[in-house]
This record gives structure tokens, C-alpha cells and sequence, in this order.
């Protein structure tokens, strides 16, 4: 067995030690094929359906169930096969990492929402609502769909996608959205690979999301013989077995774990209370497993500041604040709040950056980078190549340089910011909806300061920021993660998953035009064109009414960044200091109404444990929130799967 040297915390080199056996080749045989699967399996749920949908949350329950039966047909290999045949736990976290990656690339707020985009002017457009007459000219030809018989198919369905009539149309757009997606995804490994070691191996982050993972497949399967773990499983497995019996049978008695809308009811009908807009609560079993493996205070910053933000609506609407068109300004806030969390760790990592730039720049020894996926002056080169890559593109797409950057840049840090959140506390979710850099850059600096055709480019990044739900990097990072945890090569991860990115890619376009020429996206999809039609009424609007800057969302972006700055600097200066700055951040977007309630849970339990019973009952009891994880998410998809069998509406086990 080969061996390696690992980077220590303060970037020396420790002893050698074995590298773990990783045939790609089979890994590769066992991946693939599940990503393509998974491409078609999360249209259905989250296109086609109404749920579950998978890739909303930062843990991809599709992903679990799969990861299962692989771990099923490892064990009868292990027992029945050829000796050695048997995936090592290097190998089966590599399945794991690879096809979670796939299904982010196509999850709910990436490709899908671009398919919509590519096709929907040209089949909506009337003389009522002007598409093609206000901005039609400015639409990227080489990169749409047009041809109204490939359309009116791909729309009605009762067809094929393999008559050449209708692939032929979509192939050049197809490929280039793809290559631009796979670079897109090359960048954001390329800064993975420069923010590594200091987040893994000298800060030390916990990646609170892969402990899951990495406790499925340690050799030995001790969590899957834990009582306490099946005692959670069983807990929740059985609750969501008569719930999914009780969906299809209603005479089956049921315990709803789903959330409950509150909106305009009760005292939440009449004014100021009726201002929270979106109000829930739920009981989600995954959430509260996940909370328990969360800090104490981030659980109760997540709920604290949930109420906090509510509260600031009520009070608004109680001094009629709100006749300010979306004041208080909730997302230019939270917007302002993710830049803080970058600044600070930017700041806090400033001489580990510095050590990255001297080693990339003239060779420097002070930091090694010889078992990264890449050496830092080509990840570094990667990343400045795919962001100019990425301008050129949307430039020849017809978007000025300028604005492009920007776009990038801010689309970057947003990026950066939502895989540290996951590295360091893991909620959750983490979507951050409508504050991307189509909004923020219209809503601050107002459409008049564009052109028309800048802003129908810069419509084409509502389809992957619309929210950042299913963000593929920080599945990347955390493939990283598991590969140095494993001890095998960062730089076969690294490969691997730019495969996994560019086979997803390709599989959920032919997943999604496949499911539209049979069923047709406005016949039998619930949700076939609901994105592309909010981005193309948004522009419509944007182009007939030009709006001025808005100086009062510039600055709660502002209050954003130095309230969630000042928090920031009180958790550094006050050990006991109990409101963390992510809380803040994660806590204003629309997820948190569907898990603020069980985060509340988490934290009421989690906080007993550590008190009566320290870190040793902590580790002890918690197989048995691991348990309710799995057993919501594999009972869940399971059910899913057999509604498709069954041709019902399958029940739905997240909603969010």
C-alpha cells in the first residue's frame, strides 16, 4: 500500500501514512449510472411532483436512500463476493460525494430553472404581455430554444424527445449551458482548493453535514448496530409509515410531522400581526436529529433571530414603516450579513492567505500544497481563468463586461460564504431567496442605471440564484473534507467531482426533456414553468417601469454588515456571548418558517444533555438523532418511489 505525507495545522508535514485503496474505475461503474438515475428521480419529486423536494434542505434525503442500497449491495458483496471486492469506506464516500454533487448541479435552484428560461418567451409571449417586443431582441439566440414545433411538444406533451424534430433544436443550447455550468462549478473547486487546509486542517472546521455520511460507512457498521440509533429510526420510520398509509388511505390515523401555515390566522389575521407574512411551524424529525448535532448557540441564534426578524415586520407595520415598499428590508440585511461572515473570515485568515499567495506566486515553503486536488498556483490560476471564462461567456452572451463582473463577484462571495456556513455550523438551510446579484444589483443601483439588454442577461442569473438551496459547492468542499478524513488523494476527488458535475449536468437536461416531451411541462408538470415565467415578469416589468436607486436598500445592507459585524466581534470578545452572527445571517429567509420550530426542540434537548450530562451523554444519545434523520429521509424517499409505482400522487415527507 502507497503511502503519503499530511499537512499538519501549522502547514509542516507529519508522518507518513497509508493511502487508502480507491479504484476510481469502479467507482466511477457504481456512480454514474446512480446520478443519471438521480437526475430523473428529482425531476419527478420536485418538477413533475410536488415533493418531496430533495435538494431544498443541506442534507439530499434522495442521496441517504441511495447511499443505502449501495451500502446493502456492499455488505452482500463483502459477505458473498470475491475477497477484496467489497468498496473500502474511501470508495463509498466518493459514491457518496460524487452523486451529490450531480443532483446539486440540477437540484431545485440550478439547471431545472435554466431549461425553463431557455424556452418560455418564445411560447408565452403575446401581444397582451410583450416579451418578445420589449426585450426579444436582446435574448441570446445561440443559447434559446425557438423553433415553435419543438416548443409546442415540449410544452403539451404526448411526444418524444428522440424524434429529431425536437432534440435537434435544444442540442447547441443544451451543450453550451452545460459547459457553462461545469465551469461554473470549476471555479468554485478551484477556490475550494485555496481555502482547504486552512478551514480543515488549521481551523479545523467540524462539516457538521458529512458526520452523517461518515458514520453510515465506518468500517464495522457500528452506528447501524447502536440500539439507540434504531430506536430513533424505528420511532420516526413507523410514524411516516402511517402517514404515508394515511395519504393514500385516509381512514389510517396520522401524526402530521409537516408544517403547519399560520398566515391570517388567528391574531396573525389582522394588522400589525398579519405582517409576518409566511408564518409556520412543523415537527420535522430530520430537523431536530440535525439540530442535535449542531452548536447550542447557533440553535438558539436560529430561532432567536427568526422572531427577531418577524418582530421587526410587526413594528414596522405597527408605525406604518411598511408604506416603504419592502421595508425594513429584510434580504438587503441579511444580503449585508453574508458579506460580514466573508470579511470576518477573510480577516481571521488573513496570514493563511497570505502564505496560499507567496506559495502560488514564487514557490515559498511556508505552507505545502502538495496534497491538495490542485497546486495553488493552478487553483489559484483556475480561478482567475474560470471567472474571466465566465465574463467572456455572458459578454458573448450579449452582457457588458462590467456588469458581468459584478455579477460574478457578488455571485462568488455569496457562494464562499454559504459552503463556510456549512463547514463551520452546518444548519439545516440556507437559502437566502430573491438576494442574488439580479436583484441586488437592480434593486440598489435601480434598473434605469442598466440597459435593456444588461438586464435581460442579467434575468439569466434568476435560474441559479434564485435561492441557494441546492449550492453545489459545499457538497465539493465536503468531498474534500471526507477524501483528507480517508486519507486518499484530493486530487482524484478533485477530478471525480468535476465528472460527477459534468455527467449531472448532462443528465438532468435529458432527464427534464425527456419527462416534457412525454408528459408535457404545462399538462402534467406542477411546476414546468414557474421560475422562468417570475424571471420574465420581473424583467417585463424592469423594462417598462425603470426604477431610480434605492438609497434605503443600500443602506440595510449596511445595518446588515455591521449589525452582523458587531456580533461577530461580541462572540470573540465575550466568551458567554450567546447570539451568533450565522443565526442572523440563515435566519430571515423562508426555509427557517419550516424548521425554526424543531431547531427550537434541538436546542431545548441539546442544551439538557450538555448540562445533566455533559459532552460523554452527548455522544453516547446521539446515534439516536441520527436515527431520526434516517428514518424520515429513508422512509420518506421510500415512499415517494412507491407512489411512482403505484401511479398516485406520492406522499410527500418535506414540503418546503
Amino acid at each position: 500500500m502507497a503511502t503519503t505525507t499530511h499537512n499538519s495545522a501549522d502547514g509542516g508535514e507529519s508522518a507518513a501514512s497509508p493511502v487508502p485503496r480507491l479504484r476510481w474505475k469502479n467507482v466511477f461503474l457504481v456512480a454514474l449510472p446512480l446520478i443519471a438515475l438521480d437526475s430523473f428521480w428529482i425531476i419527478l419529486a420536485e418538477r413533475v411532483g410536488t415533493g418531496p423536494y430533495f435538494t431544498t434542505i443541506s442534507l439530499f434525503a434522495n442521496v441517504f436512500f441511495l447511499l443505502t442500497l449501495v451500502l446493502i449491495a456492499n455488505a452482500a458483496v463483502g459477505r458473498w463476493g470475491p475477497k477484496g471486492a467489497a468498496f473500502t469506506q474511501a470508495e463509498l464516500l466518493l459514491v457518496y460525494s460524487m452523486i451529490a454533487v450531480g443532483a446539486a448541479i440540477g437540484g431545485q435552484d440550478t439547471l431545472p430553472g435554466l431549461i425553463q428560461m431557455v424556452a418560455h418567451p418564445y411560447h408565452f409571449g403575446t401581444v397582451g404581455n410583450g416579451y418578445l417586443e420589449h426585450f426579444g431582441k436582446y435574448l441570446p439566440s445561440a443559447l434559446m430554444v425557438s423553433d415553435t414545433t419543438a416548443l409546442d411538444a415540449y410544452y403539451k406533451g404526448n411526444s418524444s424527445l428522440y424524434q429529431p424534430e425536437n432534440y435537434r433544436p435544444w442540442l447547441r443550447p443544451d451543450l453550451l449551458w452545460t459547459g457553462f455550468f461545469v465551469l461554473l462549478f470549476g471555479t468554485m473547486q478551484c477556490i475550494n482548493v485555496l481555502v482547504r487546509q486552512g478551514w480543515q486542517d488549521r481551523e479545523r472546521l467540524p462539516f457538521p453535514v458529512i458526520e452523517i455520511p461518515l458514520q453510515m460507512t465506518e468500517p464495522g457498521g457500528r452506528l447501524w448496530r447502536d440500539r439507540l440509533f434504531w430506536l430513533g429510526f424505528s420511532l420516526v420510520a413507523i410514524i411516516e409509515l402511517l402517514n404515508g398509509l394515511g395519504y393514500l388511505y385516509p381512514n389510517v390515523p396520522t401524526l402530521n410531522l409537516q408544517y403547519v401555515d399560520m398566515t391570517g390566522q388567528g391574531i396573525f389575521a389582522t394588522r400589525p400581526w398579519s405582517a409576518v407574512d409566511f408564518t409556520a411551524y412543523s415537527f420535522y424529525p430530520f430537523a431536530i436529529g440535525l439540530g442535535y448535532l449542531l452548536p447550542l448557540d447557533l440553535l438558539f441564534s436560529s430561532w432567536f433571530f427568526y422572531l427577531f426578524w418577524k418582530a421587526q415586520l410587526v413594528l414596522s407595520a405597527h408605525l406604518a414603516l411598511d408604506t416603504t415598499p419592502d421595508f425594513p428590508f429584510v434580504r438587503e440585511q441579511a444580503f449585508g450579513s453574508f458579506f460580514a461572515i466573508l470579511a470576518g473570515m477573510f480577516w481571521n485568515s488573513r496570514h493563511y492567505f497570505r502564505q496560499v499567495w507567496n506559495r502560488a506566486w514564487d514557490g515559498s515553503r511556508e505552507i505545502e500544497d502538495r496534497d491538495e486536488g490542485l497546486s495553488y498556483r493552478w487553483a489559484m490560476a483556475g480561478a482567475v481563468a474560470g471567472f474571466a471564462c465566465l465574463i467572456g461567456f455572458m459578454s458573448w452572451a450579449g452582457l457588458s463586461p462590467l456588469v458581468a463582473a459584478l455579477a460574478f463577484l457578488i455571485y462568488f462571495c455569496i457562494s464562499l460564504t454559504v459552503t463556510r456556513i456549512r463547514a463551520e455550523l452546518g444548519p439545516p438551510v440556507h437559502d437566502l431567496h430573491f438576494s442574488g446579484p439580479d436583484y441586488m444589483l437592480t434593486h440598489s443601483l435601480g434598473t434605469q442605471s442598466f440597459s435593456t439588454q444588461d438586464l435581460t442577461l442579467l434575468s439569466f442569473f434568476y435560474s441559479f440564484n434564485r435561492a441557494y438551496r441546492s449550492h453545489p459547492q459545499p457538497f465539493a468542499m465536503e468531498g474534500l473534507k471526507v477524501a483528507r478524513q480517508t486519507g486518499v488523494s484530493q486530487s482524484t476527488v478533485f477530478w471525480s467531482l468535476m465528472v460527477a458535475a459534468l455527467i449531472g449536468a448532462l443528465s438532468f437536461f435529458w432527464a427534464y426533456l425527456h419527462l416534457a416531451y412525454s408528459l408535457g411541462t404545462q399538462a402534467k408538470f406542477a411546476s414546468g414553468s414557474s421560475y422562468a415565467a417570475e424571471a420574465y415578469n420581473r424583467l417585463n416589468g424592469w423594462v417598462q417601469a425603470p426604477t431610480r436607486p434605492n438609497g434605503m436598500a443600500g443602506l440595510a445592507t449596511l445595518v446588515g454588515f455591521v449589525f452582523c459585524a458587531g456580533l461577530m466581534v461580541l462572540r470573540t470578545r465575550l466568551p458567554w456571548w450567546p447570539l451568533h452572527p450565522i443565526g442572523f445571517a440563515i435566519s430571515s429567509s423562508w426555509a427557517m418558517n419550516l424548521v425554526w420550530v424543531p431547531l427550537l426542540i434541538a436546542w431545548v434537548v441539546k442544551a439538557l444533555v450538555m448540562r445533566y450530562g455533559g459532552v460523554r451523554l452527548y455522544r453516547q444519545v446521539m446515534p439516536f438523532f441520527i436515527g431520526l434523520i434516517l428514518g424520515q429521509m429513508l422512509t420518506g424517499s421510500l415512499w415517494h418511489l412507491i407512489g411512482l409505482a403505484l401511479g398516485v400522487t406520492p406522499y410527500s415527507f418535506w414540503g418546503g
